[in-house]
């Protein structure tokens, strides 16, 4: 990338064009935003445009090639804001802050609205959630998840909204609940292997994959992966090559001819 960044926000457009939006580095918090279209001869990262304001800690979802950003930390305070970007007009604007400031907390994206899972808001690591309408631009709690969990991984996967992982100041979670607006509840599924938090999580070809994280003390470089029909965690053979925590991680439509690792 153009430069190291640390708890930012990783999106897809179009299946093909990644961008990695804000987080920090060792000086500052960031508000820059860099894309990479893989689609092109010569992939490679370019400037794009900045948010509003400078953000690390926060989330990121994709409604019809709308990327909204949501709360998170600009370097002094914790956020309630949240602003969108229209890649047609290639434009920015504030959209309604959450009733609570979240940072660390996850954002999913399920029947084109928005769900802020959990997070800190500076006195304590948050189970609260709440759904956001694009066309009422309207935020609205819905049922509290069983336990708290800030640095929480967040995927969509059939219709459920999982949430993973994460700690509640005292313990880091291998724990996992599920959210389906159908009966509008939380419901525990079997722990991961490991604890995890700050794991990225990305949906591929049926399954949940939960990516490296912090495990206590330590830094990851493993990861798992939940298959809803066995509904069972199984590790991957294959770990990283290089341990990370508070990464992105999505899945693309990868061309042909892009050199795979």
């Amino acid at each position: 990338m153009i430069a190291p960044r640390y708890a930012g926000g990783l999106a897809v457009v179009n299946d093909n064009f990644v961008l990695c939006l804000g987080g920090r580095n060792s000086e500052s918090t960031l508000q820059s935003v860099d894309g990479i279209d893989l689609y092109s001869d010569s992939p490679h990262w370019r400037p794009t445009y900045d948010m509003l304001i400078k953000r690390w800690a926060f989330a990121v979802g994709v409604i019809n090639n709308y990327i909204y950003v949501v709360g998170g930390h600009d370097g002094n305070s914790f956020l309630n804001s949240a602003e969108v970007f229209n890649c047609r007009t290639r434009e920015w604007h504030t959209i309604s802050n959450m009733s609570t400031k979240r940072a660390g907390h996850g954002l999913g994206v399920l029947n084109n609205l928005l769900y802020a899972v959990g997070g800190n808001d500076s006195e304590q690591r948050l189970s609260s959630v709440e759904c956001y309408h694009p066309s009422l631009n309207k935020w609205t709690p819905i049922a509290d998840m069983c336990v708290r969990r800030s640095a929480v991984g967040v995927g969509v996967l059939d219709d459920v909204l999982y949430a993973v992982g994460g700690w509640d100041e005292h313990r880091v979670w291998s724990s996992v609940e599920a959210y389906s607006p159908s009966t509008g509840v939380w419901s525990t599924i079997p722990d991961m292997h490991l604890s995890r938090r700050g794991a990225g999580v990305a949906v591929l070809d049926g399954l949940l994959y939960v990516i490296g994280g912090q495990g206590g003390a330590s830094t990851l470089d493993s990861v798992e992966s939940y298959n809803p029909k066995t509904n069972k965690w199984t590790m991957i053979t294959a770990t990283m090559n290089v341990a990370r925590s508070f990464a992105g991680a999505v899945a693309i439509d990868v061309p042909r001819y892009f050199k795979t690792c």
